[in-house]
């Protein structure tokens, strides 16, 4: 597996049409578990038949690239991102392993295309165009002029990648709006603000985005184990104005999951608007100039997971719903 990791940034999904754009947890200080940012996604699990000298081996991903990290520029945590294995298994045993970049975006993996991945014709992970895999974002109706960070980085003849995606829905398809790209080859042993200028693609200027998916990748070429990327403290720059990204509470959703009625219930008496958005970024529901708690029928939704998105104020919050 011996490629460069030049594809990162074909990232789709959910429409979402307020002025300002809030990205979750962007000081990584929340998370669920040691491996699962809030508002962020390193983690997915996949099985992928290879045939190998006549055998069916499966190979196994458990994928959990990000780590909280007590060494954080602010704050108690920031996130750090690492190398993971794939690893092909015969009657339990391993045969190989395979190095797969470490990826942490604001969107979602597509398990069921990984799937197929045919991992047995690779020998490079980084020569994996990871376009048809990463889907979702945030919602964003703005180009920004950059988004920043702070980052730590161990490397070992390796290149930190990150990346800012603007794409919006036109005739049933994705497009990709503006987008920027940063890379860094060198060790960074105290945190180090970077940052990534956005522009437009050639003959979009002035087109409106739905979605946005910041994208960071700890290697951009050889998936060295020790190759360590620590984040922190993303913020995005709209012109003159400067929105931090945001774990402000504004609402809680139970249950959730959920098979009949969700319920959304706002934690001020401030009126609020609310989107519902499936992972092909269709709008499925909406609620405007509304005061106290909404329950929302998901009855009859088909089952999956779902992205409810509030706005209440200056303040845009979202969360992952799954209807069962």
């Amino acid at each position: 597996m011996k490629k460069v990791f030049t594809t990162l940034f074909a990232v789709l999904a959910m429409t979402f049409a307020f002025a300002q754009v809030a990205v979750p947890n962007g000081g990584l200080e929340e998370w669920t578990d040691t491996h699962t940012p809030v508002g962020w996604n390193a983690t997915f699990n996949a099985s992928v038949p290879v045939d190998y000298l006549g055998y069916t081996l499966d190979v196994i991903i458990n994928y959990q690239a990000a780590t909280r990290n007590a060494t954080a520029h602010s704050g108690s945590y920031a996130a750090q991102i690492t190398t993971q294995a794939a690893n092909a298994t015969m009657a339990g045993q391993t045969i190989y392993s395979i190095n797969l970049p470490g990826i942490m975006h604001l969107g979602e993996f597509n398990v069921d295309a990984i799937s197929t991945l045919d991992v047995g014709s690779v020998t490079d992970p980084s020569s994996i165009d990871w376009t048809q895999y990463l889907t979702g974002g945030i919602a964003c109706n703005q180009v920004p002029s950059k988004v920043t960070a702070w980052v730590a980085y161990t490397t070992t003849e390796d290149t930190l990648t990150a990346g800012v995606v603007l794409t919006r829905w036109n005739n049933g398809q994705r497009e990709v709006v503006a987008e920027g790209r940063y890379e860094y080859d060198q060790e960074i042993s105290d945190y180090m603000q970077i940052e990534i200028p956005v522009t437009y693609k050639d003959g979009m200027e002035g087109v409106t985005p739905d979605t946005l998916n910041i994208i960071f990748a700890n290697s951009g070429g050889s998936t060295n184990e020790n190759t360590l990327l620590s984040v922190d403290d993303v913020e995005i720059e709209m012109g003159d104005n400067i929105y931090e990204v945001s774990s402000l509470p504004l609402f809680s959703v139970r249950p959730n999951p959920a098979t009949e009625m969700v319920i959304l219930t706002p934690f001020t008496d401030e009126s609020y608007s609310a989107r519902m958005y499936d992972t092909n970024g269709k709008l499925v529901w909406s609620a405007d100039n509304v005061n106290g708690e909404t329950q929302l029928n998901v009855s009859e939704f088909t089952k999956g997971v779902y992205f409810l998105q509030m706005k209440q104020g200056s303040n845009v919050k979202s969360e992952k719903v799954i209807v069962k």
